[in-house]
């Protein structure tokens, strides 16, 4: 059974934004506040799956992509 690194459904992006956009100096008017916090949604909702894949210990990381 994999375990999600975060849960979808539990996390609060406005919550969040509110905390995290000040830190890095980030002033946002409410309304890009709620715009940024809805696009956090999407990708934490979109990531969980990946995140919670578990990996063997054999397991390598993929090469880097150099065009």
């Amino acid at each position: 059974m994999l375990v999600p690194m975060i849960d979808p459904d539990a996390f609060d992006p406005h919550a969040y934004v509110a905390a995290v956009a000040p830190a890095v100096g980030l002033a946002l008017s409410p309304e890009h506040a709620a715009a940024v916090a809805q696009a956090l949604a999407l990708v934490v909702r979109v990531a969980a799956p990946a995140l919670g894949y578990a990996l063997a210990e054999h397991d390598e990381a993929a090469p880097v992509f150099a065009p």
